[in-house]
């Protein structure tokens, strides 16, 4: 299918969210006209306030996105789809309940109302590196992952998970079977594009959040290591720019090849005593934050231990760069500090 160009409208759903944020701020940048969706009507608000009320930009209120025909009004006229809306993280007390429904039934009633909607050309997907890798398989140095690769999980493995991690995986990785079923099932008139990010790394839209507490889960791995006593484990060694990320959104739409294709967006390998190496090296932060953070076994790296990924077919095709490592969390800890500092003034 051909490509979807500014000043196309374009649904974001879950569009508060860390991600998410990046993406809406990214499509207003490239002249885009965006119709954004959020739970309640502060996150409405919010949304609204991060882009400074921007005037190609229309908030709709979807409370609850597992519901039939939940995104019928907000995709009305709307050329192409983002779908970031999504649990993410690490507490919960039910994963049927919690992650693995709102995140099956989620995707398939965008896949619904893009359906019911003529005008929709291309839905964008943001899946996971979860979706991708086989955790049963362990670290596998020698193991290049590709686009080919899926996780092996069921839905009676996420909802019968020991650990909250392998719910999660299961949750990414069934969402995005659901709409590549739904596209093979039924006489689409829209083309489907999934991206697959690593764990999710840079500094936020301001608004985003209004407490550290809030912090997304995978910026809180940078976060955790002020206090630590020691160096965290590394919960996965693939990251990815959310400058980055939001880009590949884009420019999954923008680009043609793209149409119904799977890829993987990563920036390259990381472990937090590389994080840790990096922020205690940056002139840019004060000595008494870097104090905070343990010191561990510098220099010393994950690399070769591990699996890889093969980004290239991204690279290829949507032409995406992203900043290095070190710039990319010495701005996101900058950001933490001030906003730390801010809550105890």
């Amino acid at each position: 299918m051909p490509s979807i160009t500014a000043p196309a409208i374009v649904l974001v759903t879950g569009a508060n969210g860390f991600i998410a944020a990046h993406c809406v701020a990214d499509l207003l940048k490239n002249g885009f006209a965006v119709v954004a969706t959020a739970r309640t009507e502060a996150k409405v608000l919010t949304t609204f306030l991060m882009h400074k009320h921007h005037p190609n930009l229309s908030v709709e209120l979807v409370p609850d996105i597992t519901a039939p025909g939940c995104f019928d009004e907000a995709i009305r006229n709307c050329d192409a789809v983002l779908h970031l809306a999504a649990p993410f993280g690490y507490s919960y007390s039910n994963f049927e309940k919690e992650l693995l429904i709102p995140s099956i039934q989620g995707t398939l009633t965008i896949c619904q109302a893009a359906q019911k909607t003529p005008s929709v050309k291309r839905v964008v997907l943001t899946s996971s590196f979860a979706s991708v890798y086989d955790a049963s398989k362990g670290l596998q140095p020698e193991k290049t992952y590709t686009e080919e690769d899926w996780a092996p999980l069921t839905y009676d493995d996420g909802k019968n998970a020991a650990i909250t991690p392998i719910a999660y995986r299961a949750s990414k990785l069934l969402a995005e079977k659901t709409a590549w079923d739904f596209v093979k099932k039924n006489d689409v008139k829209w083309d489907l594009v999934t991206l697959c990010p690593g764990m999710v790394f840079g500094a936020l839209i301001e608004g985003t959040i209004n407490n550290l507490k809030s912090l997304n889960t995978s910026n809180g791995i940078v976060w955790s290591l002020f206090g630590a006593k020691d160096i965290p484990d590394t919960k996965a060694p693939i990251w990815t720019s959310v400058t980055a990320l939001a880009a590949a959104h884009t420019k999954a739409l923008t680009t043609s090849e793209a149409s119904n294709q799977r890829f993987l967006i990563t920036n390259g390998e990381y472990d937090t005593q590389e994080i840790a190496d990096i922020l205690h090296a940056s002139p840019l932060l004060p000595q008494e934050a870097k104090k905070r953070i343990p010191v561990g076994s510098p220099g010393k790296r994950l690399g070769g231990t591990h699996y890889k990924v093969d980004n290239s077919k991204a690279g290829r095709i949507l032409g995406v760069e992203g900043p290095k490592l070190d710039d990319t969390v010495v701005e996101l800890v900058q950001q933490l500090l001030s906003y730390e500092k801010e809550q105890t003034q």
